[in-house]
């Protein structure tokens, strides 16, 4: 591999990390923000990165769709899954059981 070609490889990753990262952040301040509209407790304060795939969108074109979960409780006791899929860094949906 060339020196050129491994530097461009390097700054394509590093920049896939910081896109990821965004994306990531994203997903727990509106995580976060849901379940502060629906009354409910955000536990363990993150979300995690369930899948990520290719996906295209007629409206937005060609992008990575990235699906995230969260956990949060209702009542303090019993733990529910909410989910967030972005297309690109836009949230597209926020699914949640209440």
């Amino acid at each position: 591999m060339t020196p050129l070609a491994l530097l461009l490889l390097i700054v394509v990753l590093v920049w896939f990390w910081q896109v990821s990262q965004q994306c990531r952040d994203l997903a727990i301040v509106t995580a976060r923000e849901t379940c502060k509209q629906q009354g409910v407790q955000f536990l363990d304060g993150t979300a995690s990165l369930q899948t990520i795939r290719p996906y295209f969108s007629r409206g937005t074109g060609p992008g990575l769709k990235r699906t995230y979960t969260f956990d949060y409780s209702e009542d303090g006791i019993a733990r529910r899954t909410g989910c967030i899929i972005m297309h690109n860094a836009q949230i597209s949906a926020v699914l949640t059981d209440s």
